[in-house]
């Protein structure tokens, strides 16, 4: 269940192929649109990072088209990525010797509150991350 919200600006809603550069691509149109949004810094920093590890989950494990959805919501900007998977998320337990598998522990640090909903033809990985 994500938050709803009334969007207060001009929003991102975009499907994407699950391609080794999708990341890239997104990081570049969603800091265009923080930059419009005047959201910068840390907050702008935060933002990314929540985007970016959402998507690099769907194209490693979900490995599907997804779609990438943000609003800004008054104290808030809400991020969603649905993908057309149904294999549930995964929170793995901290390995600090691990190189990877912290993505879903950051957003949960950096987001007042995020969660999964899952749908009859996948699910959405949802967060609000404060600005």
């Amino acid at each position: 269940m994500s938050i709803e919200c009334e969007p207060t600006a001009q929003q991102l809603d975009e499907a994407h192929e699950p391609t080794a550069t999708a990341t890239a691509e997104v990081r570049g149109s969603v800091r265009a649109l923080l930059a419009q949004w005047r959201i910068a810094g840390t907050a702008a920093e935060d933002i990314l990072l929540v985007v970016h590890e959402m998507v690099a989950n769907v194209v490693d494990h979900a490995r599907t088209p997804f779609r990438l959805a943000i609003k800004l919501c008054d104290s808030f900007v809400q991020v969603s990525v649905q993908d057309a998977s149904r294999r549930p998320i995964v929170v793995r337990p901290l390995d600090p010797e691990a190189t990877r598998g912290r993505g879903l522990r950051l957003v949960g640090a950096i987001a007042d509150r995020w969660g999964c909903s899952e749908e009859r033809d996948g699910k959405t990985v949802w967060a609000a991350i404060p600005v």
